[in-house]
């Protein structure tokens, strides 16, 4: 009879290097005990808590931004509790204090009955992906008040307008009120435009 245990354990140990040689962070969580089976050693280089320190998913959720912690917990208890994979990003608090965003995926493992026996998964560093992102939405965020006015004066030119009058008649018609425009203009504005809006 051949003996295959010496090659499943050389086969467990590819694996692990694998695991974590990787910039991805393994984890496991059995559900019963909600503690850590295991997490990567990539964790301390990532959050600077070492790996010994990651005991429970008490761990995980108090190093967690304060405004992503509620929905993010109740997020993925949820969703393990039903048996679906499902993932989250969210900001995870290092050691020195700061928050980086990292993007959780996760898997769930049952049992021969059909229960959740454990939850397996990968955080992602997703920090400049997120800053990329918000510089974006900063920069559409500029481009669209600066679409609202006239490049010369900075007095809210006609799309401005269409978008307040668009409230506004709204507003009336929802409340059964009149609406009244008033027409300001401003004399002699060609020469100002003509003598500044050239170069």
């Amino acid at each position: 009879m051949t003996d295959f245990a010496p090659e499943m354990d050389s086969d467990s140990s590819v694996y692990k290097t694998l695991l974590e040689s990787t910039q991805a962070i393994p984890w496991k969580i059995d559900w019963a005990s909600m503690r850590f089976a295991y997490i990567g050693p990539q964790i301390e280089s990532l959050l600077g808590w070492s790996p010994a320190s990651w005991v429970s998913a008490e761990d995980w959720a108090s190093r967690m931004h304060p405004e992503d912690r509620a929905w993010v917990v109740d997020f993925c208890v949820a969703q393990s509790r039903a048996g679906v994979d499902h993932e989250a990003d969210y900001r995870a608090l290092t050691k020195d204090g700061s928050y980086i965003w990292i993007r959780d995926v996760v898997h769930v493992i049952r049992n021969s009955a059909g229960e959740v026996d454990a939850l397996v998964g990968f955080m992602f560093d997703i920090n400049e992906r997120k800053k990329t992102e918000q510089k974006l939405l900063d920069l559409q965020k500029e481009l669209e008040a600066l679409s609202f006015k006239d490049g010369l004066t900075g007095v809210a030119n006609r799309r401005m307008f269409d978008s307040i009058l668009e409230v506004e008649w709204a507003h009336a018609r929802r409340n059964n009120q009149p609406l009244s425009v008033i027409m300001l203009d401003i004399d002699y504005f060609k020469q100002y435009n003509d003598c500044y809006g050239h170069i």
